[in-house]
C-alpha cells in the first residue's frame, strides 16, 4: 500500500519556500515571488511544478547557474513591444516583470507583448496568466524548455515540453464564475514534472509516456528519454511553433541546443519565454465581456457528462476548485518529498510546519 501524504498547510508551505530561498541569498521580494509560484502550483494540484522544484532551484543557485540577486532590465521597442533580459535570474521572477511590463504597454496601447531572453525555468505557466486575468486582461504565456518531445514519426527528442497557457477574465469572488478560464497545458502528453515525482518517489511509470535513449517504450522513469506529443503531428508542430517564439524570437538556444534542466548544472539555462497582455476593454466593455463568457459558460456546464464523469468542466475551473479544497485541508505532500524538504530544511534551519 502506498504511504499517504503528509499534510502541509498553505501557508506554512508558502513560509517554508521563501525562508529556503532567502537563506540561500535570493532577495526576500524575489523569493516572495517565486515561492508564490510555486504555491499556486501545489494548490492548483500541479504539483509537477510545485515544491518538488526547490531543491533544484536551490542547488542552480548555489553553484551560480541561476543568479540570486540578477540584474533584470527591459527595453521598449515599439508602443506595444518589449524585450526583457532577465539576467539568468529565477524564471518565476523574471516572468513576473515581463507581465508587469506587459500589462503596462497594454494599458497604454491596448495590446502588450514582451519577449524575454535569458530567464530559466518559471514553474507553472498558469501562475502568470491567474495575475493577468485579475487585472482585466487576456493573457498569453509560454515558453521553451529543454528537448523532451519526440517530433511525429521520430525516435528522437527535439522541442522541449514547451507549455502554453492563454486566460480570460471572469466574474471573480463572490461570482458565479468565480474561476477564470485558464487553459494551462504543456504540448507533450504529461509534462516532464510527472517523471520528476516519479523519480522522488521512486514510483514506476506507464510505458506509454514516452521512449529511453534506444527510442524503447519503458516504465524506469531515470531511464526516460522522451515524451510523446499531444495529438501526434499537431502537438508536435505546436511544440515548433513555440519554440520559435520563445527561442529563435528571442535569441535564445532552441530544442537540443537549450541547457538540460537536470542533467547540465553547471551552465544557465538561457531560457526564452514569451508574454502578451490584451486589454479587453478595447475591444468591448470589460463587463460586457465578463458577462458573455459567463453566459457561455452557463451554456458550457449544462452539456450532459459522458459515462463516468460527474460533469462537464471549463479550462481552469478545476485547479480552481482544488485551490479551495486544499487551502482549506492542506496540501499533500508525498514522503519522499517530504524527507527531501525535511532534509533542506536542516541545511538552512528552517523548519516545515505541518497541518494539525
Amino acid at each position: 500500500m502506498k504511504p499517504k501524504p503528509t499534510l502541509v498547510a498553505a501557508d506554512a508551505l508558502l513560509a517554508f519556500a521563501e525562508e529556503i530561498l532567502v537563506a540561500v541569498g535570493v532577495p526576500r521580494t524575489d523569493a516572495a515571488i517565486a515561492s508564490d509560484c510555486l504555491l499556486a502550483a501545489n494548490l492548483s494540484g500541479i504539483d509537477s511544478h510545485g515544491i518538488v522544484r526547490l531543491a533544484h532551484y536551490v542547488r542552480r543557485l548555489e553553484n551560480g547557474t541561476i543568479q540570486t540577486r540578477p540584474t533584470i532590465s527591459f527595453q521598449q521597442t515599439a508602443p506595444s513591444m518589449g524585450i526583457v533580459d532577465g539576467g539568468d535570474g529565477l524564471g518565476h521572477v523574471v516572468t513576473y516583470h515581463a507581465c508587469t511590463h506587459a500589462m503596462a504597454l497594454a494599458k497604454e496601447s491596448g495590446s502588450g507583448i514582451v519577449s524575454v531572453c535569458n530567464s530559466s525555468h518559471f514553474g507553472m505557466t498558469g501562475f502568470y496568466i491567474q495575475r493577468l486575468v485579475a487585472e482585466g486582461y487576456i493573457g498569453w504565456i509560454m515558453t521553451a524548455t529543454d528537448a523532451f518531445l519526440i517530433p511525429f514519426a521520430s525516435r528522437k527528442p527535439f522541442f522541449g515540453t514547451n507549455p502554453i497557457a492563454i486566460g480570460f477574465p471572469t466574474g471573480g469572488a463572490g461570482t458565479h464564475h468565480r474561476f477564470p478560464v485558464i487553459l494551462d497545458m504543456a504540448t507533450t502528453s504529461i509534462p516532464y514534472g510527472k517523471i520528476a515525482i516519479a523519480q522522488t518517489e521512486g514510483q514506476l511509470i506507464p510505458d506509454h509516456w514516452g521512449f529511453d535513449v534506444h527510442g524503447n517504450p519503458t516504465t524506469d522513469p531515470h531511464a526516460i528519454a522522451g515524451l510523446h506529443p499531444i495529438a501526434g503531428p499537431k502537438g508536435s508542430g505546436l511544440a515548433m511553433v513555440i519554440d520559435i517564439f520563445c527561442s529563435v524570437l528571442s535569441g535564445m538556444p532552441w530544442g537540443p541546443h537549450v541547457n538540460a534542466m537536470y542533467g547540465e548544472l553547471d551552465k544557465p539555462r538561457k531560457l526564452g519565454h514569451f508574454c502578451a497582455a490584451f486589454d479587453v476593454s478595447r475591444l468591448m466593455p470589460l463587463e460586457t465581456f465578463k458577462q458573455r463568457l459567463g453566459e457561455m459558460l452557463d451554456e458550457f456546464g449544462q452539456l450532459p457528462p459522458a459515462e463516468g464523469f460527474e460533469r462537464v468542466y471549463y479550462p481552469g475551473q478545476v485547479e480552481g476548485l482544488r485551490r479551495e479544497q486544499r487551502r482549506a485541508e492542506g496540501i499533500p505532500i508525498d514522503p519522499g518529498l517530504y524527507d527531501e524538504l525535511r532534509e533542506l530544511g536542516s541545511r538552512f534551519n528552517v523548519s516545515l510546519q505541518v497541518s494539525p
